[in-house]
């Protein structure tokens, strides 16, 4: 447990070293500005209206996304490209564990500095309309997306170094065109397994519809579909390990 302790600090202070961090936490302050600015001289209901039309899809289009990419693909892929997964998988750890923790480490990092980029635009909203009741909804939806999104990415850095471009594409153009254009395909996108759980915990307006597109509001289904989505990253980056053992030896 030690050594497994041992790889979640490291690969935390990794993820959240250097200039990554400002950047990061400097894109997590525009939901926030965003908030600010456009909700001026706006009466409490109509603040609350603008916090679902700006501030949280910038959130869940833009900050989440860019976030777990940065992290999440680099949490494998790092040490891949650096030569430093053969020093890691010399632990004498199971190979799920290894990649148990540094996933761990990775969607700390990066639901860290989203959920504190919510809760800045919640207390903007609650500042403008003395109603804060968004911010521990916005938290957990943001914790379960974020889950989603890092063992995505983390994989995908594994597998290739082109990661971060391959993400970009998945998040502008997948994400942020096509499926909502063809609402059928909510189910491949990744940001509404978080906003499925965050709509049933808030009356959001009726026009939040069209972002969910055909999926339902229900927190449980979205913690399962992230825990799942989790599992089968971890199962394979963890299979992938121990297939380079075989061919080591």
């Amino acid at each position: 447990m030690r050594g497994v302790l041992s790889i979640v600090r490291v690969s935390l202070r990794q993820a959240v070293g250097g200039k990554r961090i400002i950047a990061l936490g400097l894109v997590g302050l525009i939901p926030a500005i965003v908030m600010w600015l456009a909700s001026q001289h706006l009466t409490e209901r109509a603040a609350f209206q603008r916090f679902h039309e700006a501030p949280m899809p910038i959130l869940f289009l833009m900050v989440l996304p860019i976030c777990a990419l940065v992290i999440g693909s680099g949490a494998m892929g790092d040490e891949r490209r650096d030569g430093t997964l053969s020093f890691l998988l010399l632990r004498p750890i199971p190979r799920w564990m290894i990649v148990a923790a540094k996933f761990f480490a990775a969607w700390l990092a990066a639901t860290g500095i989203v959920a504190l980029s919510g809760i800045a635009a919640s207390v903007a909203l609650g500042a403008r309309s003395g109603d804060y009741g968004t911010i521990g909804p916005v938290v957990i939806s943001v914790a379960i997306s974020t889950a989603a999104y890092v063992a995505v990415f983390m994989l995908l850095g594994h597998l290739t170094s082109r990661a971060v471009l391959i993400g970009l594409v998945y998040v502008f153009i997948w994400e942020s065109s096509i499926t909502f254009a063809a609402p059928a395909l909510a189910n491949a996108s990744l940001f509404r397994i978080g906003l499925t759980a965050y709509a049933s915990m808030v009356a959001v307006p009726s026009d939040f519809d069209e972002v969910l597109g055909n999926l339902a509001p229900g927190t449980w289904g979205a913690v399962a579909k992230a825990v799942g989505i989790t599992g089968l990253a971890v199962w394979a980056l963890a299979s992938m390990l121990r297939r380079r053992d075989t061919v080591s030896e």
